[in-house]
C-alpha cells in the first residue's frame, strides 16, 4: 500500500473512532452521568473551568451510580479518545500540509492536557473529595485543554482552506 493511501486510511479509522467514541460519551454516559448532579457538568465539560465549591458540590451529588459510570465507563473511555483524535488531527495535517511540518505538536499537546485532565478527574473521584489545589489545577488544565481544542480546530480550518485554495489554483493553471 503506498504512503498516501495508508495515509489516507489511518485518516478514516481514526476519524471514524473519534466520532464513535465522542458520540457515546457525548450521548450517552455524560448525560448518564449528569442526571443525579442538578445541572452540574462532568468536569471536563468545563470548558470555562469551575471552582473548587462546584467541584465539591458535583461529588457530593453525583451518588453511586454516577461515580461508577463516571470512574469505570466514561473515564477508560476518555483515555482512548486522545489518542483516536490525536491521529486523525496528525494525520489530517500531514494530508493537507504535504510538507514536514511541527504543527501536530499542537495536537499532541491537546492529547497531553487531556490526560492529565482525566488523571486529575480519577484522583477526584477516588478521593470523593477535592482540595481547592487540586480544583484550581484540575480547572486550569480543563481550560488550557478547551483553548487547545479550539485552536487545533481553527488551524485544521485554516489548513483545510490553504488546501482548496491551493487545488483551485492547480486545476486553473
Amino acid at each position: 500500500m503506498e504512503k498516501t493511501q495508508r495515509t489516507r486510511l489511518i485518516l478514516i479509522v481514526s476519524g471514524a473512532l473519534t466520532a464513535v467514541i465522542c458520540l457515546v460519551m457525548n450521548l450517552w454516559l455524560i448525560p448518564e452521568i449528569e442526571k443525579t448532579t442538578e445541572g452540574l457538568r462532568c468536569f471536563d465539560m468545563n470548558s470555562f473551568g469551575y471552582t473548587h465549591e462546584q467541584a465539591q458540590r458535583f461529588l457530593s451529588l453525583l451518588g453511586e451510580r454516577g461515580r461508577e459510570l463516571y470512574l469505570h465507563v466514561q473515564l477508560p473511555l476518555d483515555f482512548v479518545y486522545p489518542t483516536a483524535y490525536t491521529a486523525f488531527f496528525v494525520t489530517a495535517i500531514a494530508l493537507l500540509r504535504k510538507k514536514k511540518t511541527p504543527l501536530w505538536l499542537l495536537p499532541a499537546a491537546l492529547a497531553a492536557f487531556d490526560v492529565v485532565e482525566n488523571t486529575c478527574s480519577i484522583i477526584m473521584l477516588k478521593n470523593m473529595s477535592v482540595s481547592p489545589a487540586l480544583a484550581g489545577f484540575a480547572s486550569t488544565v480543563t481550560v488550557i485543554k478547551s483553548i487547545l481544542m479550539t485552536a487545533v480546530f481553527v488551524l485544521l480550518g485554516v489548513l483545510f482552506v490553504l488546501w482548496l485554495t491551493g487545488r483551485k489554483k492547480e486545476k486553473a493553471a
